[in-house]
C-alpha cells in the first residue's frame, strides 16, 4: 500500500513521499493485513502536531519511515499489533528519534495489548530516542493471559524514560533482542509526566524482561539500570556488556540516524563506535492503554437496548473488559472527515467498552436504559458529549495578539483537530481562556456560551451540532 495514495497534503520527494500535519493536528494512519507504510517521512515539527500510526493484522509492514519533529505525547506514536498467535509482521527501518515533550503522557511505540496481540512482531533498524512512557513499550497483553511476541534487532534506544526496550511472553514463547544499543547520558532522559504514578521521576531502563525468558545477544545495554526484570522475568544474555563496560557510541548497522535517512531507507550508523535511579515501579504508566476508556453498561432488565456515539478522533474497541466487552456486532464506521461512529446493542447487566482517543461530538441513547462510565467515572451524555465548537482565528492579523475568555454552562475541551495546543489556553470548571498571534485555537464545548470577554482583532465563530 502506497502510504500517501490519498494524502492530499503529501508532497513527492526524490526519494520518499512526505506528510506535513498542519499545527495542532494529529494524522492517523491505520494498516490492515497484508498492508505496507514504506518511504514515508512525517513531518511533526509544527507546534502540537502529532501523527499516531495504527498497523493491525497479519503480514503488514512498516519499512522506511521517519517522524521528524518533537513528539507532543498524548498517545503513543505507533500502537502496532497481530491478532493471530501464527501471524506476524515487521516494522523495519524507522526513525522516532526526535524526542517528547517533558512531562506529557505516552511515549514511542507500545504493542497493543488491547487487540490483543498474540502474534509476533520483529524491529529492526528501529531508532527511538527520548520518550516519556516507554520506548518500546512491547509486552502489555501479558496481563490478559494472552502471550504476543516481540524481537527487536539491530536497533539503537537512546535515554527512554521508564525503560527503552520492554519485553516478554506470558505464554513460554521466548523473546529476542539481538545486536542492539541503549545509551543513556546525564539529563537526557525527559522526565515522566502525565499517567505516570511518579511525576518527575528517571528511570531509563535498558531491557527491562517480564513473565518469562528474554535472550539479549551481541548487544551493548548502557545506562545504571542496563537490566531489570519483573512478574517472573528473566533474561539470558549472550555476548553482551551492560552497564559501564558496554560501547554506547556505536550504532547498528542499517539504523537511520535521521528521519531522512529512515524515509530514504539510508544510514549514517557506524557499528564500530567513535550511561538512574531506583529500580522499583514508582514511574510506571497506571495504564498502558492508548485512550480514554468509555464503558455503556445496560441497566438489568433491559433487552436489546440500543446506543450510538461519534468522536472526532479514533475509537478502538476494548475487547479485555469482561462482561462489558466489545464483540463483533458492535460496530466502529469511518466517517471520512476525521470523526468515527460507533454503534451497538446490549441488554440485562451487560455492556461494551470502547477507547476513545478524541472528543465525543454526539451520543444517541435511552439514559434510563444505560449506565456511562467515562474515565472510572460515571457521567451523563452532557458531561462528556461536546456537540459545539468554538473557534478563535486570528489569522487576519498575524502580528497582532488577540487575548479571550468565555464561560460555559456545560463542559469544554481545547480541539487540538480546530486549532493550535499550548501553556497559554486553560480550562477549568466550565471557563476558558488563551491567547493568540495570529493562529487559531478552537474548542468543544456543551451546555450554552455564558460570559464572552475578547482583546484583539480575531475573529470568533461559534457552530451548533458540529
Amino acid at each position: 500500500m502506497g502510504a500517501l495514495a490519498s494524502a492530499s497534503d503529501a508532497v513527492k520527494g526524490a526519494e520518499y513521499d512526505t506528510i506535513t500535519v498542519p499545527a495542532g493536528q494529529k494524522r492517523t494512519i491505520r494498516l490492515g493485513s497484508g498492508e505496507t507504510l514504506e518511504n514515508t517521512l512525517i513531518d511533526i515539527t509544527a507546534d502540537g502536531a502529532s501523527v499516531q500510526i495504527y498497523p493491525s493484522g497479519n503480514d503488514w509492514a512498516v519499512r522506511n519511515v521517519g517522524i521528524k519533529g518533537n513528539h507532543p505525547g498524548g498517545h503513543y506514536i505507533m500502537t502496532p499489533g497481530v491478532p493471530d498467535k501464527d501471524g506476524s509482521a515487521v516494522v523495519e527501518n524507522v526513525y522516532l528519534g526526535d524526542g517528547q515533550t517533558e512531562g506529557s503522557a505516552k511515549g514511542g511505540i507500545w504493542v497493543n495489548g488491547n487487540l490483543p496481540h498474540r502474534g509476533t512482531i520483529t524491529f529492526r533498524n528501529v531508532h527511538v530516542g527520548q520518550m516519556v512512557d516507554n520506548g518500546l513499550y512491547g509486552m502489555d497483553s501479558g496481563y490478559s493471559g494472552i502471550g504476543g511476541v516481540v524481537h527487536v534487532e539491530d536497533s539503537f534506544f537512546y535515554s527512554n524514560n521508564i525503560s527503552n526496550i520492554r519485553v516478554g511472553s506470558v505464554d513460554g514463547r521466548t523473546c529476542r533482542v539481538d545486536n542492539c544499543v541503549v545509551r543513556v547520558d546525564d539529563g537526557a532522559t525527559p522526565p515522566c509526566g502525565v499517567g505516570c504514578s511518579a511525576p518527575g521521576a528517571v528511570n531509563p531502563r535498558g531491557v527491562w524482561a517480564w513473565f518469562d525468558a528474554v535472550q539479549v545477544t551481541n548487544s551493548d545495554i548502557g545506562g545504571p539500570i542496563a537490566r531489570d526484570t519483573k512478574e517472573g522475568g528473566y533474561i539470558e544474555d549472550e555476548n553482551t556488556r551492560w552497564g559501564s563496560e558496554a560501547n554506547t557510541d556505536r550504532v547498528p548497522d542499517g539504523t537511520p540516524m535521521t528521519a531522512e535517512e529512515a524515509a530514504s531507507g539510508t544510514s549514517s550508523g557506524d557499528s564500530s563506535g567513535g550511561t538512574t535511579t531506583d529500580p522499583d515501579d514508582s514511574d510506571e504508566s497506571d495504564s498502558p492503554e492508548s485512550g480514554t476508556v468509555l464503558e455503556l453498561i445496560a441497566e438489568s432488565g433491559t433487552s436489546n437496548v440500543e446506543y450510538e456515539f461519534t468522536v472526532d478522533g479514533s475509537v478502538q474497541k476494548r475487547t479485555s473488559a469482561s462482561d462489558n466487552a466489545a464483540e463483533d456486532n458492535d460496530s466502529i464506521t469511518d466517517n471520512g472527515d476525521g470523526t468515527v461512529t460507533v454503534s451497538g446493542v446490549s441488554g440485562n447487566g451487560y455492556g461494551d467498552s470502547f477507547l476513545v482517543d478524541g472528543v465525543v461530538t454526539s451520543m444517541n441513547l435511552n439514559e434510563d436504559a444505560w449506565t456511562i462510565r467515562y474515565d472510572d467515572q460515571e457521567v451523563q451524555v452532557q458531561d462528556i458529549a461536546l456537540p459545539k465548537v468554538l473557534v478563535v482565528d486570528g489569522s487576519n492579523k498575524p502580528r497582532v495578539a488577540t487575548e479571550y475568555t468565555f464561560t460555559v454552562s456545560g463542559s469544554a475541551e481545547k480541539s487540538a483537530a480546530l486549532g493550535s495546543v499550548n501553556a497559554r489556553d486553560t480550562v477549568s470548571d466550565g471557563e476558558i481562556s488563551g491567547r493568540i498571534i495570529g493562529g487559531k485555537d478552537g474548542y468543544r464545548f456543551s451546555g450554552d456560551i455564558t460570559g464572552f470577554s475578547i482583546d484583539g482583532p480575531a475573529q470568533v465563530s461559534v457552530e451548533e451540532d458540529a
